[in-house]
């Protein structure tokens, strides 16, 4: 307790130091030069407040702006569910389509052809490339010769909509040379894609691609 005791009368005579020295200075002062010292004093006393109070304020409106931010994502998340939902269904089901074996292209595409009615003279195989991590992209160029434009849309529609995931990646059109204007050529690519399985590694571009070439 005297420990205490002692601190607390050093300290009340440091500041008590220049207390009096402050209260002496003020009294010799004259009335005028007071009065300016506490006009400035006030000022300043105000100054902060108001600095303070800006601060505070911004700092509310800046938690009520993030609030009402989270509240409209929280709403657009609500709003958009289904959507969302349905989107990834629908990436789900695309998946489900992509086998962990390589595909067979020419033969998709050649039971395509065959549901429209067409021929396909002529095919190319194309190296496989890594399509990310865990997909090999497989491709094969057709070449369609004086073929209709109803066969043609049902062809196409055949191959991306069967059973496996097919995407026409490249597609050319042009009217037959010495046809009767309503036929035909038509130069594309389908893609097709294998996921790979767990621990298995990419294959160099230039493997064996799905599909046989025909002459």
């Amino acid at each position: 307790m005297r420990l205490f005791a002692r601190i607390f009368a050093k300290l009340r005579t440091l500041l008590g130091r220049p207390a009096a020295y402050a209260a002496a200075e003020w009294n010799r002062m004259s009335a005028r030069e007071r009065r300016l010292i506490s006009i400035l004093g006030s000022a300043f006393v105000g100054c902060v407040f108001l600095l303070v109070g800006y601060l505070v304020f911004d700092s509310v409106q800046s938690m009520s702006e993030e609030n009402q931010d989270m509240r409209d994502a929280l709403d657009a998340i609500a709003k958009h569910s289904d959507e969302f939902r349905d989107a990834k269904a629908k990436a789900k089901a695309q998946e489900l389509r992509i086998g962990t074996e390589p595909p067979q292209l020419a033969a998709d595409l050649e039971a395509a052809a065959k549901e429209a009615g067409i021929q396909i003279p002529e095919t190319a195989d194309r190296p496989d490339a890594a399509a990310g991590k865990r997909y090999v992209e497989h491709s094969l160029d057709v070449k369609l010769r004086k073929v209709d434009l109803k066969s043609l849309a049902t062809f196409l529609s055949k191959v991306e909509t069967g059973r496996n995931l097919v995407l026409i990646t490249r597609l050319q059109i042009r009217r037959s040379f010495g046809g009767d204007g309503t036929s035909v050529d038509v130069d594309l690519t389908a893609t097709a894609y294998e996921r790979l399985k767990d621990g298995s590694k990419k294959p160099l571009k230039g493997g064996p691609a799905a599909g046989k070439g025909k002459g």
